[in-house]
Formats: C-alpha cells, structure tokens, sequence
C-alpha cells in the first residue's frame, strides 16, 4: 500500500524543478553552484538547487543547502519544510519533527506542513500524537479528501481499522468528485490509491464484498482488472 506521506510530495513539487533527465539535473547543478559560488547568499539559487539534489537523490547535498539557507534567514520556511522532508527520509525524525514545528509556528495552519509533522510522528511511533494532529487536519481541512487518508493511516497504525474505514470512505466519497469527470483513472491517481488503500482495510477485517467492490469501482473507470489481477486473487482467499 503506498504511504500518503509519497503522495503528499507529489502533490507539493520541490519548487519549480520541471521534469528532467538526469543528466539534464546534473547540468543544472552544475550552472547552479557555479552562480552560487558568485552570489552565496542567493537564498533563491541554493533552494533550487537542493531541490535539483533531492530529485536526484543526493539527499545530504540537499541538506547543506538547506542548511545553508537557513543560516542566511532562519525564519525561511521552505527551506525549514524541506529540511525537514530529507531529514524524515533519511530517519531523523526528531529533527524533522522540530523543523515542522518551527514551519508550524510561523505558518499556522498550513497543512502541507502539518501533514509532514503527522507522517513523522507516525514514522516515529508517536501515534498519540500523529493523532490528535490528524484530528487537526481534518478540523482545518473537512472538505480535503487527503485530510481523511492521513488520519485513516493513522488510525490503521494504531489498530482502529472500523475508524480507519470510516475515513477512507470518506476519502473516497470527497475524491470521486473530482475523479469521476476524469476517464479513465490511472494506477497514480489519488482515488486508485485511496481504493487500494479502502481496499487493504476491508481485507483486514475480512469484507470480502466491500473489498470486491473497491477493485470492480477501479476497473468499472478504466483501470485494466489484469493490473489488479493479484488483489483479486487476495479476495479469492478470504474464506467467509
């Protein structure tokens, strides 16, 4: 099941970095350092290129970037967001943790950065916690589809499947809006993840109709039943 903490940075491009080759980033970095060895406290050059970095996966260039940033201006809050992405990537949670925060603090109620606390507080078993943010979420975000599936991770983590499904149904109700005017869905979608997710939770608690239902809903708009052909055969064991 793909962990929304991936999808959520998809959602939030790393600033204005446009789809590249790879050798195509590497040239860019290459320009980058050299205007950055000119003009070092060029906040806007060092940003793009850790993003660059990250796209890449040179993950602790991107941290000396950001790192970097914020001792030009402490209070930047992109580089306080991103800093604390990469440091969650590499298992740091507490800095990550106290980045977010510090992001927090400054944009109050911006739930980018509150559902990147969320997901390092669940990385970090600190579930309680993830979960009276979750609930936060969705208070600040009632109408946002994501605000459900990051609580409903949350609440599959902590054993809470009945709650779990109640949000990921409503993920899925809020979502089809948008989806349905769509055709046909694709394997990246927000919906297919979010019934795949729905779908992993009635397999848990052994609904083999409901489950049945979440893949026939895919398949019923434009995804191949061969692409799914393994969570079928998941159904297909549960004996009732």
């Amino acid at each position: 099941m793909k962990k929304i903490f991936f999808i959520l940075t998809l959602l939030m491009p790393l600033l204005s970095v446009h789809a590249q080759s790879q050798q195509e980033w590497r040239d860019s970095i290459s320009v980058l350092s050299r205007k950055i060895d000119l003009n070092p406290n060029n906040v806007e050059l060092r940003l793009k290129k850790a993003a660059i970095n990250i796209e890449l996966g040179q993950w602790q260039y991107a941290l000396d970037e950001y790192n970097a940033v914020l001792e030009i201006d402490k209070h930047n809050t992109n580089a306080l967001y991103y800093r604390a992405f990469v440091n969650h990537h590499e298992g740091r949670y507490g800095f990550a943790r106290e980045d977010y925060e510090k992001a927090l603090m400054q944009e109050p109620g911006n739930t980018h950065i509150l559902m990147g606390l969320i997901m390092t507080n669940l990385a970090d078993n600190r579930h309680m916690q993830a979960y009276d943010e979750a609930n936060q979420l969705v208070e600040l975000a009632p109408g946002n589809a994501e605000s459900y599936a990051v609580r409903a991770e949350v609440e599959q983590a902590m054993k809470m499947l009945d709650a779990a499904i109640d949000d990921m149904e409503k993920a899925i109700e809020i979502e089809k809006v948008v989806a349905t005017k769509k055709y046909p869905f694709t394997a990246t979608d927000d919906i297919t993840t979010y019934s795949l997710m729905a779908f992993e939770l009635y397999m848990a608690t052994h609904n083999k109709a409901k489950a049945l239902a979440c893949l026939n809903f895919l398949v019923a708009n434009g995804l191949s039943k061969a692409s799914l052909l393994d969570y079928y055969r998941k159904v297909e064991k549960i004996t009732l």
